[in-house]
């Protein structure tokens, strides 16, 4: 998945680096998934982009990675582990 800095997307990956975790998910959004979402998806990282992050922590009160964010409802996805779980995020939000 491509990181992306698009403020259009209606959801936000937040993710930051040694976190195994957030490479599962990169992974599961690009091959199980196929990058059906990426184009609704831009992910922010801690590292590369802070004030973008510290930002959305603090707004969506998210303190782990990795995190999915509907922007417009501001619903939080944390257990991000599970296909079902991801997918079923991503689309009851359309």
């Amino acid at each position: 998945m491509a990181e992306t800095r698009s403020p259009t997307a209606p959801f936000v990956l937040l993710t930051q680096d040694h976190c195994p975790s957030c490479e599962r998910l990169k992974l599961m959004l690009a091959r199980p998934l196929k990058g059906q979402f990426d184009a609704q998806i831009e992910v922010v990282h801690r590292q590369q982009q802070p004030r973008a992050f510290a930002a959305l922590t603090e707004s969506s009160g998210v303190r782990s990675t990795p995190a999915l964010i509907h922007r417009s409802t501001g619903r939080v996805l944390l257990n991000t582990g599970g296909l079902g779980q991801v997918r079923g995020f991503l689309l009851e939000q359309d």
